[in-house]
């Protein structure tokens, strides 16, 4: 299965985000929980961690890129 990674919105007031810094390849695979993007919003970075376990595929952006809330960041796909 595939699942889409989308840039979450933070805070109320919060509309985009900029790239800070990729924790992961394409094609590497990661266990829940674990550390994928660093991102700066409205003065404050946070890191996003995977949501589920498997393959990340189709990193959208590239390290300073400014994003939009809901944007995809990647996919990973599950086993089954």
């Amino acid at each position: 299965m595939r699942y889409e990674v989308r840039l979450p919105q933070l805070s109320m007031g919060m509309s985009d985000a900029e790239i800070v810094d990729w924790y992961v390849e394409d094609g590497e695979t990661v266990p829940e929980g674990a550390d994928l993007v660093e991102i700066e919003a409205e003065k404050a970075r946070q890191v996003l961690t995977a949501p589920v376990a498997g393959v990340v595929r189709e990193l959208q952006y590239d390290q300073g890129d400014v994003i939009e809330v809901r944007d995809l960041l990647c996919v990973i796909e599950t086993a089954g």
